[in-house]
């Protein structure tokens, strides 16, 4: 899909012309003589860029654009218009009914194919992103995003301390952004302090404007912004009215996302501020419904504790740091006694409430460092890291007792219902033991825990006080 682009003008000179332009760089090409014939196209091909002619005789370019926009097979598809050699007026609104970008018939081969990549790899950042299948649509994501823009930051950066005058006067109170004004020379007096005035935002839009005797330093201080390492919060529109072709395609290939090069008009540039806002929001939308999918992914939705699938890699690196330091740790397994008849007797749903107090409570009496997870129907583990047996046990018997105590209150057992707990412990730290072991040992004493009665914390090798526990196991 990302090599595809569908041509579509209805002049057959042009369309040829067009597609002998992209001829070189490998793209699988359709063409479409009118806006009807590429929406049937687009049932059955499906494109990664859509070049429209401006002066499309069916129907306005305008009208085409919003009308691909509400097509939910364009969702991410780069929509570029394409407009007559020195035309100007009404780029603002192309802009704004939907379009990624508004290119000259005559641009420079060289700024053309650096354009397309440019807007390639904005498409790849997007895609590599989103939540791929059906299944993996988070709830709350599916709104139209202009509902969540809410005020972005943006610096504008003038070539000199007049001009940047000029667009504090054309830009200031623009809806929807908070912006901030300097030029060059600001900048060059700043360098050598902490916080110089006017440093641009690492977060939100950056307006560049660059002049002939400061196109050296502007593109400096734009491979300075792509190569941060939130990179991926902003955006960057150069404005570099009159630029040479190879000034505004290294624009291009250093990172901006627009470069306008023709003369000034503040519509234009407010337009491409908002499309650039768009884009901005989304992604950020989009990496903050991964890292909740992530989060997910390693999280139990019951009580909110790691789940296995986080707390089995993390003891194998907790290990690894205890042999390497030299230190002590522990490994808890715990599992609540005669779970299985609270289930039968009082429900589900009654089940549910006494897993999340009781996870509750265990987490009440770890620590902040301490790793707790629950790896099973009614079993949690917890990894102690930097402690030994006796601080261990401590902790054990103490999450026993406050268990005990703490009856849970179910809708049928207004005076609640009383829990108790089985631990099994166990410490590793020599680097003797492998978390698989250490984790089977734990198990073990869990085990030896529940035959001993229940409602009681073992270790496994044993401490000297389960001495007498282990001879009355050995009794029968």
């Amino acid at each position: 899909m990302s090599g595809r682009i569908l041509i579509v003008d209805d002049n057959v000179t042009r369309r040829i012309t067009l597609a002998a332009r992209l001829s070189g760089a490998f793209y699988e090409i359709q063409v479409a003589g009118s806006a009807q014939e590429a929406l049937e196209l687009l049932e059955h091909w499906q494109p990664g860029t859509i070049l429209i002619a401006d002066e499309l005789q069916c129907m306005p370019a305008g009208r085409f654009l919003r009308r691909l926009r509400a097509d939910s097979r364009c969702a991410e598809v780069s929509l570029l218009v394409v407009t007559a050699p020195g035309a100007h007026m009404g780029r603002a609104g192309l802009l704004s009914a939907g379009a990624d970008d508004v290119i000259p018939r005559s641009e420079p081969q060289e700024v053309f194919r650096a354009r397309m990549r440019a807007q390639e790899r904005a498409r790849d950042v997007v895609n590599t992103l989103r939540l791929r299948g059906p299944d993996l649509r988070l709830p709350g994501l599916a709104e139209p995003l202009g509902r969540f823009q809410g005020v972005s930051r943006a610096s504008f950066i003038a070539p000199d301390a007049a001009t940047a005058r000029d667009w504090r006067r054309a830009f200031e109170g623009l809806p929807g952004f908070r912006m901030t004004f300097t030029d060059m020379a600001e900048l060059r007096e700043g360098a050598g302090r902490a916080a110089p005035p006017g440093q641009p935002d690492r977060a939100g839009l950056l307006v560049l404007g660059l002049a002939p005797e400061s196109e050296s330093r502007g593109l400096r201080l734009l491979a300075e912004m792509a190569n941060r390492s939130d990179r991926m919060e902003q955006e960057i529109l150069i404005f570099a009215p009159g630029a040479a072709p190879r000034i505004q395609a290294q624009a291009y290939e250093i990172g901006a996302s627009a470069v306008m090069a023709g003369p000034f008009d503040a519509a234009e540039i407010a337009a491409r501020m908002r499309l650039l806002q768009l884009r901005l929001t989304r992604r950020r939308a989009l990496r903050r419904a991964l890292a909740e999918s992530l989060r997910a992914s390693v999280t139990d939705p019951l009580t909110g504790l790691h789940n296995r699938r986080f707390a089995l890699p993390r003891l194998a690196q907790i290990s690894r740091a205890a042999a390497m330091r030299g230190e002590s740790f522990a490994v808890m397994v715990a599992d609540l006694d005669h779970f299985k008849e609270v289930n039968d007797r009082h429900g589900h749903a009654a089940g549910d409430l006494v897993l999340q107090a009781v996870a509750q409570v265990m987490r009440q009496n770890l620590r902040a460092e301490d790793v707790l997870a629950r790896i099973g129907g009614e079993e949690f583990l917890a990894i102690l890291p930097g402690i030994g047996a006796a601080m261990a046990e401590a902790l054990a018997h103490r999450i026993c007792t406050r268990i005990r105590e703490a009856p849970v209150v179910l809708p049928d057992l207004p005076r609640g219902l009383p829990l108790t707990i089985s631990v099994g412990l166990t410490c590793g730290g020599a680097g003797l033991r492998s978390p698989e072991e250490l984790l089977e040992d734990a198990d073990r004493a869990l085990y030896a825990a529940k035959r001993a009665g229940r409602d009681r914390v073992l270790c496994h090798p044993m401490l000297p006080g389960d001495a007498r526990t282990a001879r009355r196991l050995a009794g029968g």
